[in-house]
């Protein structure tokens, strides 16, 4: 993988070097070989000040970890069944994610999915990871081509691994993105709160008039749409 090469001196948060049996059990397991080799050297990291995440095996944060963040436990579960054909291999800072499509009967097809941050709509963006590596993680790591992550990084810098950047009011409920609105949430409660506001506005029969947050049963932040009587 000749562009990998470039990646090591670009990348941030990099998670100890696994044995190459750890992918057993793990979503990595039927990864492509080019994707298992890369986590073998960097094994999960970010790019471009944290904005671009790939995820890794066995990591101690969360929001690096394979498992932890396919985990329906974890933030899946604020979500419907669009989530269920794939496995999600890394994000952006704003919620979107990068994955494979489950095949049926096991395995996964080679495809690159980008799942947009505010529904998780799926388009495939790469033929393969090692189009992907080359043509939006590494392109991504040296210049990103989203002008609002470039906005985002210049006006707020940095942002942790475990974090996300999201627009309040949600571009869902009708917010614009406009970089003054962004708000710094934990990357797991974010999710959350997306997968709230996209199953309840899945009707679409009336017009949202807001959110209200509370907490359930479980003691997880959660987000209630209110809806025009």
């Amino acid at each position: 993988m000749p562009h990998a090469e470039e990646l090591p001196s670009l990348a941030d948060h990099v998670g100890p070097r696994p044995d190459r049996s750890a992918a057993t059990g793990t979503p990595a397991e039927h990864f492509p070989a080019a994707h298992r080799e890369l986590l073998l050297r960097l094994n999960g990291f970010t790019v471009h000040h944290g904005a671009f995440r790939l995820l890794g095996i066995g990591r101690e944060e969360p929001a690096l970890d394979l498992a932890v963040w396919n985990a329906p436990e974890t933030w899946r579960f604020a979500w419907d069944d669009r989530l269920d054909p794939f496995v999600i291999f890394g994000e952006t800072a704003f919620g979107d994610s990068y994955a494979y499509r489950r095949l049926p009967g096991g395995g996964l097809a080679p495809e690159v999915h980008f799942l947009e941050g505010v529904l998780l709509r799926p388009e495939i963006i790469a033929p393969s990871f090692e189009a992907f590596l080359a043509d939006e993680l590494l392109r991504n790591a040296k210049e990103p081509y989203d002008d609002l992550v470039v906005e985002a990084v210049d006006h707020l810098g940095p942002i942790a691994p475990g974090s996300h950047w999201v627009y309040v009011p949600s571009v869902a409920l009708g917010g614009e993105e406009d970089v003054e609105n962004i708000s710094v949430l934990p990357a797991t409660v974010a999710m959350t709160f997306a997968g709230d506001i996209a199953t309840a506005m899945e009707s679409g029969e009336r017009a949202a008039t807001g959110v209200e947050p509370y907490t359930d049963e479980q003691g997880r932040p959660r987000l209630r749409v209110r809806f025009e009587e």
